[in-house]
């Protein structure tokens, strides 16, 4: 696997585990956080570009990934999975079934976790190391 390919695959794995936190614990730490100069971590417009690179930093890497090396969907069902219960939770129809904070949470999960299927799949990948 590429190093700089490993490396954003990383970077997206721990980006999708933060926004995972932080969107559990939101509940718990949306009173404590202007306390200590982090009020703007609970904005929507952060909330909103944090969602949008994390979308697409997976995105573009298992894409490449896929079409560069392991030719393998699973990361994609990961990836999808995550997205479409982040899109559903950001319309707010769901809420009385399941609150949007663990919506969320279990969307970055799954993000992170495709992205640590996909760093599986490259590393194991016989014509990874063709390219």
């Amino acid at each position: 696997m590429a190093s700089a390919q490993k490396i954003l695959d990383r970077i997206g794995m721990a980006a999708s585990s933060i926004c995972a936190v932080h969107c559990a614990l939101a509940p718990l730490l949306i009173t404590l956080a202007p306390l200590v100069g982090l009020g703007f971590v609970f904005e929507e417009r952060f909330e909103t570009i944090i969602i949008m690179v994390t979308l697409g930093l997976a995105f573009l890497n298992i894409s490449w990934s896929f079409y560069k090396q392991h030719r393998n969907f699973a990361p994609f069902y990961g990836l999808l999975l995550g997205s479409a219960v982040i899109s559903i939770a950001q319309m707010g129809h769901w809420e009385e079934f399941f609150p949007e904070p663990i919506m969320m949470a279990f969307g970055g999960l799954s993000i992170a976790i495709s992205h640590y299927i996909n760093i599986k799949l490259c590393n194991h990948c016989d014509t990874c190391e063709k390219h």
